[in-house]
């Protein structure tokens, strides 16, 4: 008699993998558990999506700097860059969401009503701390050097984009990361 797992298409998690999330005690994660080691994992988190979002300004970092790289090794080095630059925020986001069992995901017929207020509070200071993060973005954008989409030579602005939908998925279970005593 098979189960069906039931895929949850607007929260993006199916059940078994809630389930299992919130009721594994794996040993190998437990080491994610404790709040000092969750907090660690969310400053681990803002500086990388400061580092993804410093990419938007490459060109103009390389030029007060005064990089002398040659045009095929300075596309390589941003290259390899970049893309370690963006697989540790995401394998960052994968901790992170190991490390609260999934609760700022999970859908509420999974959670019982401590974790749904739990969850629900998070999401409330997650979308204030994004509001705040959008208005400095404004004024960065507003004051700083100018960005420009899919720029090829100037300051490409796709990255400041790349870094603000990493912080819109990943705020709820950064707030309840930091919060939480016991999860």
């Amino acid at each position: 008699m098979s189960k069906k797992n039931k895929i949850y298409w607007f929260e993006g998690v199916t059940e078994k993998g809630v389930k299992s999330l919130l009721t594994d005690e794996n040993s190998k994660f437990r080491w994610l558990r404790p709040q000092r080691n969750r907090r660690v994992l969310v400053g681990l988190m803002v500086l990388g999506f400061l580092t993804v979002a410093m990419g938007s300004y490459w060109p103009t970092m390389k030029r007060i700097n005064a990089v002398e790289l040659s045009g095929g090794i300075e596309i390589a080095f941003f290259s390899v860059w970049a893309i370690f630059v963006v697989l540790s925020v995401l394998v960052g986001y994968l901790l992170l969401r190991i490390s609260v069992r999934g609760i700022g995901d999970a859908p509420d017929e999974l959670l019982d009503e401590r974790q749904i207020k739990v969850r629900d509070t998070s999401f409330r200071y997650a979308y204030y701390a994004m509001g705040y993060l959008i208005a400095g973005l404004l004024i960065l954008m507003l004051s700083g050097p100018e960005l420009k989409l899919f720029e090829p030579d100037g300051n490409d602005g796709s990255y400041l984009i790349i870094t603000v939908l990493f912080a819109f998925a990943s705020m709820p279970s950064m707030v309840l990361a930091w919060r939480e005593h016991d999860i």
